[in-house]
């Protein structure tokens, strides 16, 4: 059975957090994604934008429960369609390839450009190239 929008996000609970929009551009990308892939983003992934009824969110440590978080930036939704899916599939990527935060963790250069360069295989994998 082909999967909708509304069921991914559905599977999500509460882990999307943001505008209908941005939560439409995650659900459809993960449609474009496998399966199994789609399955472990929607039980192990929040997705955190801004959104329209507030300036701020907290999300304690037992919020996350070892999860994921991916940050998605309001300027990505001024972007074309594949500019948004390649980004959403991009940073997936650093989740399904157990990539380490950069930010938290110092890594060399070389190490950076390799989880990006396999970040982006992983999406183009999926979304194509433009």
């Amino acid at each position: 059975m082909v999967q909708s929008v509304d069921d991914i996000k559905g599977k999500f609970g509460g882990k999307l957090v943001g505008k209908p929009k941005m939560q439409r551009l995650v659900c459809e990308t993960l449609l474009i994604l496998p399966k199994d892939i789609a399955e472990f983003v929607t039980k192990n992934v929040w997705f955190i934008s801004s959104f329209e009824d507030s300036w701020g969110f907290v999300l304690d440590s037992k919020d996350l429960g070892k999860k994921h978080l991916i940050f998605l930036g309001d300027e990505l939704f001024e972007q074309d369609k594949y500019a948004q899916h390649y980004t959403i599939a991009h940073e997936i990527g650093h989740v399904m390839l157990n990539h380490r935060n950069a930010i938290l963790e110092t890594q060399s250069v070389r190490e950076t450009e390799k989880q990006e360069d396999e970040a982006h295989r992983f999406a183009i994998q999926y979304v194509g190239v433009r």
